[in-house]
């Protein structure tokens, strides 16, 4: 029987190591990331390509963020004219129905979303003249609205954006669905597999994905990453509550959205300082995207082109769907499964310490 693999021993080392997870932060160490492959007693340091993302975790600890002055006030007074700045975020996380409440929120007539998802404006390397600008432009008709959103879930993960927000929008109302970690990473991946780009192995197992994010000079490697580093929302959700308060920061679970999409939006409504009733009897039934993989580098590139635009070319694709595609959504290995569990149990034990009640949406897929 062959022997565990580095990836496995990875795990292994990472479940011991988030149970000193208290320690580690305290010393200056990064829980959320991979050691060394080594002794799991006692923890070994991590590797030195890594120790930007520790020292990253170790200053948002702080109750009292200090804003990054790279939120320009030159930026403003070089770019004249008004910002219809947001008032609400929707901040994440990934692959939890933040497109679903964007086009459903933008129904709203005391709402206001702009014409783009996920503007990252808030992000570091986002905000020079150039990018105000074009803030300023998709917000130029949300004046005499009551509510003004913005909705990009990355900036859950990201430890600058809740200071950013707060320098500009200090009085900003945040939103966060979270989704089972292990079940949000997978289907994280299978939104990768479809995705047409030539340069993703269409043919890659969730199993072979996670075991690239031990390799951090793999080409693809960003993505490993945020299937596995995104799901610890403990240290994300702090980040938010810590600046903004927790009467300003609603929290809300992926599963409310199947079980009463109305109430969840009344819900949203109310936090964000518009009419609920909008709501209470909308039809707000979520459309279905089926699952579906290119099975030829031709579908894939046809795809990319304007002409699979016109409503002939759609009607034809559809007809063919079964032969050009892959419709056959592949379950996660249970390998993953069970080590996954290992791996994100710590953390969410912490997220429900964090918020003073159980979360068992959030282990939707343990293994008993």
């Amino acid at each position: 029987m062959p022997g565990p693999t580095s990836f496995d021993k990875w795990f292994a080392q990472r479940v011991s190591f988030g149970a000193n997870r208290s320690a580690s932060l305290a010393d200056g160490t990064c829980p959320y990331l991979p050691a060394r492959i080594g002794p799991p007693h006692p923890p070994p340091d991590l590797s030195p390509h890594l120790q930007w993302y520790a020292g990253t975790v170790q200053s948002t600890r702080d109750t009292e963020m200090t804003p990054p002055a790279c939120v320009s006030e030159v930026h403003l007074q070089e770019s004249p004219g008004k910002v219809n700045w947001p008032n609400f975020f929707v901040v994440g996380a990934q692959k939890a129905g933040t497109t679903y409440l964007y086009h459903t929120l933008k129904r709203h007539p005391e709402a206001f979303l702009p014409r783009q998802k996920e503007l990252r404006y808030f992000q570091p390397g986002h905000q020079d003249s150039a990018s105000l600008d074009r803030y300023r432009a998709l917000y130029a008709d949300a004046t005499g609205y009551k509510a003004i959103g913005e909705i990009t879930p990355f900036y859950l993960f990201d430890p600058d954006v809740p200071a950013r927000i707060r320098q500009v929008c200090p009085d900003a109302k945040i939103i966060i669905v979270l989704r089972d970690p292990i079940e949000r990473a997978y289907s994280h991946y299978l939104d990768r597999r479809r995705d047409s780009d030539d340069r993703f192995d269409h043919a890659e197992s969730f199993r072979e994905a996670l075991r690239r994010y031990n390799d951090r000079s793999a080409s693809e490697w960003r993505f490993s990453q945020e299937y596995i580093e995104h799901g610890f929302y403990y240290e994300q959700v702090r980040r938010y509550l810590e600046t903004f308060g927790r009467d300003r920061v609603l929290i809300l679970l992926f599963d409310d959205l199947a079980k009463n999409s109305n109430e969840l939006l009344m819900r949203v409504a109310r936090h964000i300082g518009v009419d609920p009733g909008f709501f209470a009897e909308l039809d707000v039934s979520q459309p279905r995207h089926p699952y579906a993989v290119p099975r030829f580098a031709a579908t894939s590139w046809l795809q990319r082109q304007k002409i699979a635009k016109l409503r002939v070319v759609r009607s034809v694709g559809r007809a063919l769907r079964p032969i050009l595609y892959d419709m056959k959504k592949p379950p996660m290995d249970e390998e993953s499964l069970r080590q996954l569990q290992q791996l994100f149990e710590p953390d969410v034990t912490r997220l429900e310490e964090l918020l003073g009640r159980k979360l068992p949406e959030l282990r939707k897929t343990w293994l008993q």
